[in-house]
């Protein structure tokens, strides 16, 4: 009876331990001026402000994704909080889909209108971009993560630390 007792409770044992294992990939809370954002492994941040030189309410903020030598560029979510325009949300979201390549059409999505298409920026790779509007501000969202390393997650785990950011986001 022992003998069959064993490999059943190894079994079980190993059974757990592969699930788990299997569980979501960790990730690190980290907070910026507008934002804080769960990174998962690998992810890291960098914001700036008044990119342009000419407005100092303009906000960036870009996640990489590099390889395991820190060469190659793997995976990017870039965030813009933004002036507001005198366009609508929809007419931002056609114009920005006309500067992509291949671009789709845009289509709202609860708080946003989003679009795929391919950024002319140095990371060659197709995006999913995300565009809303509040009466103070634009926020843009393009997620460009092709082999799928958590570019979303991070975008879902997005929390508004202002209430801008909170508006911008609709959450």
């Amino acid at each position: 009876m022992r003998f069959t007792t064993r490999p059943t409770v190894l079994l079980f044992l190993f059974i757990g331990l592969i699930i788990c294992s299997a569980g979501p990939a960790s990730a690190r809370t980290t907070t910026y001026t507008h934002f804080a954002a769960d990174l998962p492994d690998g992810w890291d941040g960098e914001e700036n402000t008044g990119f342009t030189g000419e407005k100092d309410n303009e906000y960036m903020l870009v996640f990489k994704m590099h390889d395991e030598e820190g060469e190659n560029i793997k995976g990017v979510v870039s965030i813009f909080l933004l002036p507001p325009l005198p366009n609508s949300v929809e007419n931002i979201a056609a114009k920005l889909a006309a500067m992509q390549n291949s671009s789709t059409k845009p289509q709202q999505e609860g708080h946003f209108w989003t679009f795929s298409g391919e950024p002319r920026t140095q990371f060659k790779a197709p995006a999913i971009t995300r565009v809303s509007a509040t009466q103070e501000h634009i926020l843009v969202i393009i997620v460009q993560d092709p082999e799928q390393l958590g570019g979303e997650r991070l975008v879902d785990s997005l929390k508004g630390l202002t209430p801008e950011a909170r508006e911008a986001l609709g959450r």
